[in-house]
């Protein structure tokens, strides 16, 4: 199933990144799976809301709290898979790519040279 939210433009990258999420008084930790510069993919241990909107912040990557809005929440074996959006994208030089799995010469290497 698909949502208009969802159509995505702008490129995906693969990260294995943290990102703190904050939900009133509570900090979450999870771990983002992919993004964008309007959007990401990430792996909690808790589920999320669809519709819910928490603040977020990236600390590896010195990104400030921003809005993200969850599209959706998946249960699987390794925990939840949570599509969600930024309140306001990126800048088109953000610092995702420069930390993507594919920036990293040992991502074009086949597996077992690395």
């Amino acid at each position: 199933m698909s949502f208009d939210n969802e159509q995505r433009r702008p490129r995906r990258y693969p990260l294995r990144l943290s990102i703190k999420l904050h939900r009133g008084r509570d900090v979450l930790d999870a771990d983002i799976i992919n993004a964008s510069s309007s959007g990401c993919l990430l792996l909690s241990e808790l589920p999320l809301e669809p519709g819910q909107q928490l603040e977020a912040s990236i600390p590896e990557l010195l990104i400030p709290r921003t809005k993200l809005h969850i599209l959706r929440c998946q249960a699987t074996p390794s925990g939840y898979m949570v599509a969600a959006y930024f309140d306001a994208a990126m800048s088109d030089e953000s610092p995702i790519p420069f930390f993507s799995d594919e920036s990293r010469p040992e991502a074009s290497m086949p597996r077992w040279l690395n």
